[in-house]
């Protein structure tokens, strides 16, 4: 059971490339004066708050990022003071910075003053309590120091443990504070993100129950010893409409004992039942009848112990987007889950390779307009059985299906199974197509790492004619190796019958490095700058407006623009307008299209108002190159909230 605060100081690694685009987080719009006064007349007589409560929401909203602006409106009377909390306070975020205590300590005051009647957490919409490690760093500043400080070493093993202790009894008294804020003084509350990996407990589950929260993400947190979901625990019901949760359990030395005895007395190991079996199972019967969204995943050391859900099905008559990534559910859970009206169903390699027979059984989802597979399982039989379930529903919308990066001969199943199933005009509903090959590699003796997506299967793909957008991607889909060496003309050849194309993203494409060795997969690291790419840089110099560097085109390049950042930045100039004419290129044979990402640049198209007859002109969305992932994964797969 983690209750190191230690552990909060570590940054988690996000990757090494730019994933910005799509990323903008719409602000939660503020809450009704009305529903934040719980009633009560205004006590201004002025015009201006006379006017009706969604006129002023809309008012306020306008001055969201004018803090000075809402500070003032705040000190005009008691009202306005209340319109400008229905703004400021609409998202909190306790990020441990002494701002972020001061907050929520002032939240738990408003918890226990029952004589307040008006305060900050009725005007709260959503809260994420998601600890920065910088914070959590400079809070217990010397605990850092004992552990990974240059000193470190010069404190005794008792200081550091004292320090631990002293640290995790302060955050566990935060938090009780937070809970009880969280559970009691935010009467208006919605949306509830929980991201701090220090494990939780009876009492957390039990405030964040009966909070006024019906979305709830929990995201790769921790819990300690098991225990049911049940009263006096919790209420009767959890009348969730979404949760999202990643969820790690670390056995006891205690409880991995015991199972260990339950295995020598006999008990297969595939059949032995997860300790977290009642937490779960009590869990979804308090929410399963409002349930509308599950994103799931969960990860123990219990050795392949499968989780119960309980001996009889559970019913889920509201949920409609399912996301299972790694569960080691039973048989029975999983039916109960496939059972209920799915529109959206997204499911794991691994919980194919249980329950691949059971997808070919389960009879068509009337309902289903997406089907997501983040990595198809390397088991011939199980793709099988995914070919049958999705040649069941082929009134589909949206299809995403990758092959893991290295897959290679007899496990690359995309081509074998896939491909073929969507010849035949079988899926003329299909609006939305991601596809990922695989034949990566990172080996060396494998070099040159050059991958192609077939000939075969882009002709297939441009026959699908009620396409309106496409992801395509090959070779290794994480890391600096990008592998895919695209022939823009053959794609495009392939591709032109499309003619409802709105949006084409180019995955993980690469492009030769001038040279004697055909080495593509650092393209984009090695950023070499030669003639060519100082003639391409020229181009296109209106763009380059906005970031002061008009002066280029007067200017001519020399040996003296050797150095790094320099010929980075030409190199940039130069590939983002090679792009964007790949881009003009596409949209002259893709009449709909209006968004590609090519060379990883987001790229936008636009028409000459003066000349609507002439050719779409490419424009960059972005300053910088960006691989767009969560925007990709939003709009290809099945979109969660933040």
């Amino acid at each position: 059971m983690d209750q190191d605060v230690s552990s909060m100081m570590m940054g988690t690694f996000s990757g090494t490339e730019r994933d910005e685009f799509g990323r903008e987080h719409d602000a939660r719009r503020s809450l009704l004066l009305d529903t934040v006064m719980k009633g009560r007349q205004r006590a201004s007589r002025s015009r201006f708050l006379q006017m009706p409560a969604e006129i002023l929401a809309d008012v306020v909203d306008l001055l969201t990022d004018d803090k000075p602006a809402l500070a003032s409106l705040a000190l005009v009377n008691s009202d306005c003071r209340q319109l400008a909390r229905c703004c400021q306070f609409a998202e909190i975020h306790f990020d441990y910075s002494l701002r972020a205590h001061q907050l929520f300590m002032a939240l738990a005051t408003e918890a226990t003053d029952t004589a307040r009647q008006l305060g900050i957490g009725n005007c709260v919409r959503r809260v994420t309590f998601a600890s920065d490690a910088s914070c959590v760093a400079n809070v217990h500043r010397e605990l850092y120091e004992s552990i990974f400080g240059e000193g470190a070493e010069s404190y005794p093993k008792e200081q550091r443990e004292s320090l631990r202790e002293k640290a995790k009894q302060h955050y566990m008294s935060i938090r009780r504070l937070s809970l009880m804020a969280i559970s009691t003084a935010m009467p208006n509350l919605e949306v509830l993100v929980w991201g701090d990996r220090f494990s939780l407990d009876e009492a957390f589950f039990s405030n964040v129950s009966r909070s006024s929260a019906r979305h709830i993400k929990l995201n790769r947190v921790l819990i300690g010893n098991p225990f049911p979901m049940e009263p006096p625990l919790t209420l009767e019901t959890w009348p969730l409409r979404s949760l999202d949760l990643d969820m790690s359990w670390l056995p006891s030395p205690s409880i991995d004992r015991a199972g260990s005895d339950e295995q020598s007395q006999g008990t297969q190991e595939s059949d032995a039942i997860n300790p977290m079996s009642a937490f779960f199972g009590t869990l979804f019967q308090l929410c399963a009848p409002s349930l509308e969204s599950l994103n799931w995943a969960y990860m123990d050391f219990s050795k392949g112990k499968v989780i119960s859900l309980g001996s009889n099905p559970i019913s889920f008559p509201h949920l409609q987007h399912l996301r299972l990534g790694y569960v080691p559910l039973d048989a029975l859970g999983f039916s109960s889950f496939l059972s209920s009206p799915l529109r959206h169903l997204e499911l794991s390699s691994s919980v194919l390779t249980n329950f691949g027979s059971s997808l070919r059984t389960c009879g068509p989802l009337q309902d289903l307009k997406s089907f997501v597979i983040d990595t198809l399982p390397t088991e011939k039989k199980t793709c099988k059985h995914i070919t049958e379930f999705i040649i069941q529903h082929k009134h589909i919308e949206k299809l995403y299906l990758h092959e893991r990066g290295e897959t290679h001969d007899e496990d690359r199943h995309l081509d074998r199974y896939i491909i073929p199933l969507l010849t035949n005009d079988n899926f003329n509903h299909l609006r939305s197509l991601s596809l990922a090959w695989g034949g990566g590699s990172i080996e060396e003796i494998t070099k040159p790492h050059i991958t192609h997506i077939p000939e075969k299967a882009l002709a297939t793909i441009g026959k699908i004619v009620s396409l309106e957008q496409l992801s395509l991607c090959s070779g290794m889909e994480f890391g600096w190796r990008n592998q895919w060496l695209v022939d823009h003309t053959e794609l495009r050849t392939s591709l032109q019958g499309l003619s409802n194309l709105k949006m084409l993203a180019l995955v993980r494409d690469t492009y030769l490095i001038p040279g004697p060795v055909d080495d593509v997969e650092q393209y984009y690291s090695v950023k070499l700058v030669r003639d060519g790419e100082r003639a391409d840089a020229k181009a296109r110099m209106e763009l380059d407006i906005d970031e002061a560097v008009q002066a280029m085109g007067t200017l001519e390049i020399n040996e003296h623009d050797r150095e790094f950042d320099t010929k980075a930045e030409i190199w940039e100039r130069a590939h983002r307008n090679r792009m964007l004419t790949h881009v003009e290129a596409y949209a002259a044979v893709l009449p709909a299209l209006e968004w590609m990402l090519c060379g990883q640049r987001p790229v936008g198209l636009e028409r000459d108002p003066h000349s609507p007859a002439a050719p779409l002109k490419a424009v960059p969305l972005t300053k910088h190159r960006d691989e767009c992932w969560t925007f990709l994964r939003k709009t290809f797969g099945i979109a969660t909230s933040d």
